[in-house]
């Protein structure tokens, strides 16, 4: 039979290979998060340093708490039930925080996809409007309108995005709703004459085609090439005078 002395050892040797497996651990996430910065540097390629300073220091985050949680199951003394609730809790953290980490996914591939940035012209399941911020959730559009909407990034990752800003100007849609006291090719007519008044401003011939018609309206998809950004809003008001003017009943929608 072992005497105490040779359980005490066999003991102390397993417990200290444990420790040592929990060192291990400990070394390789250092060495992990001291060159974590130029990794995503290199596979993520954003000028957004607010943003990737935001990223770096949630996968340090994580980077830490796993390893910290990997060297207290090699060192407790019951490594299952420990395995067992750090299962349980990871999944339940995952499912809480869920939401944040596919927006966050979801604010990684947009940013690298580099489809608009602050201060383009963008569509967005019909909404158009300049991209006046792109925060930690989310991208605020602010409308011709005037409006602040705020779009977060797991929509955007789902949805067609227009960037109508080009090299030349900035191309614009609106739909005018024109009564059906006319007929079709005079009403479109009419908003084609409207149009006349900003011509000046505009690259190109505008574009109208017919999109619908209710009982009451004919509905035409209007399409326009602003040269100067800076002009739009007076454009589009300009063309709204000039339709109002020639039909009070005559609807322009953004």
């Amino acid at each position: 039979m072992a005497s105490w002395v040779e359980v005490f050892t066999g003991w102390l040797g397993a417990y200290l290979v444990r420790v040592l497996q929990a060192a291990l651990v400990i070394l390789v996430a250092y060495i992990v998060v001291k060159y974590i910065d130029k990794a995503v540097t290199l596979i993520v390629r954003s000028e957004e340093h607010e943003f990737l300073e935001r990223f770096v220091m949630f996968f340090k985050a994580v980077v830490y708490s796993v390893s910290v949680l990997m060297a207290i199951s090699f060192v407790s003394t019951e490594p299952l039930v420990f395995v067992a609730l750090l299962l349980s809790v990871g999944i339940g953290v995952i499912v809480m925080f869920s939401d944040v980490l596919r927006n966050l996914g979801s604010e990684l591939y947009v940013r690298n996809v580099r489809a608009f940035r602050e201060g383009d012209w963008v569509e967005v399941d019909g909404i158009q409007g300049r991209v006046a911020k792109m925060g930690s959730l989310g991208v605020v559009l602010e409308t011709l309108r005037r409006e602040r909407v705020y779009i977060p990034y797991t929509r955007l990752s789902h949805s067609t995005v227009v960037n109508r800003m080009s090299t030349y100007g900035l191309s614009v849609r609106l739909a005018a709703m024109v009564p059906k006291t006319y007929d079709m090719p005079r009403a479109r007519e009419l908003v084609l004459s409207s149009l006349e008044a900003v011509r000046e401003d505009l690259m190109a011939e505008p574009s109208v085609v017919l999109r619908s018609a209710t009982e009451t309206h004919y509905v035409f998809d209007v399409v326009i090439d602003v040269m100067n950004v800076g002009k739009v809003e007076r454009v589009l008001d300009r063309v709204v005078l000039e339709l109002k003017s020639r039909d009070p009943n005559v609807d322009v929608t953004f």
